[in-house]
């Protein structure tokens, strides 16, 4: 994992970021609706959130956009993304696992396994400085058709959130929302990502 900070002199996006950075309400929210019939023919080898997170890490990968992340001393780029999502540990908290870039699906479902059980059976959170930050959050109780996200005053990471995937005829369909800062992310670098994701969840393979 490289990690280098930017030269906001020579980063080619430097108005926008100067201009959304000192913002008090930066982000922006946007829902898409996708086909994820490919990801259930396998819902009887792997979980549809892992799946989920996988596809996300790779489509984000391929978007140099969400290479960056805002800090507080400025901006980063990193080579590579990194997922998180959010469990439940025996204490009845939530916590957050991180789970680090990988090639392939079966490594990466070690790497969730393994993150998920450590946050749930100690009671911490597992977050490590290895990517770029794709935070997502599945509430799979009802099929929301999109989640308003707000932007906090200290979590500026580009983060998705769905509900529970609504089957009709022979698809499955969900709805993703996607929140991000306007520094460093915009409309069409958005939908660039959305037509990604829904590329790496039509092929995604086991």
């Amino acid at each position: 994992m490289t990690k280098t900070k930017v030269d906001l002199d020579k980063y080619a996006d430097a108005a926008m970021y100067k201009r959304f950075i000192q913002e008090k309400n930066p982000a922006v929210c946007v829902t898409g609706k996708f086909d994820v019939t490919n990801l259930l023919r396998y819902k009887k080898r792997a979980g549809f959130n892992a799946m989920m997170c996988y596809c996300i890490m790779q489509a984000g990968q391929n978007v140099k956009e969400f290479h960056y992340s805002i800090q507080p001393d400025g901006l980063y780029y990193y080579d590579n993304i990194k997922v998180n999502s959010v469990v439940i540990g025996k204490d009845g908290n939530a916590y957050y696992p991180d789970y680090r870039y990988c090639d392939s699906f079966s490594d990466f479902e070690k790497i969730y396994r393994y993150a998920n059980d450590f946050c749930i059976n100690n009671c911490q959170h597992l977050q490590e400085d290895t990517g770029a930050l794709i935070s997502t959050s599945a509430v799979i109780g009802y099929p929301f058709t999109s989640f308003s996200l707000a932007m906090s005053d200290t979590f500026w990471d580009n983060f998705l959130m769905w509900g529970k995937f609504v089957k009709k005829f022979r698809k499955a369909y969900l709805h993703v929302s996607l929140r991000f800062h306007h520094a460093t992310i915009d409309g069409r670098r958005a939908a660039n990502f959305f037509a990604e994701l829904q590329h790496q969840i039509n092929s995604f393979k086991m």
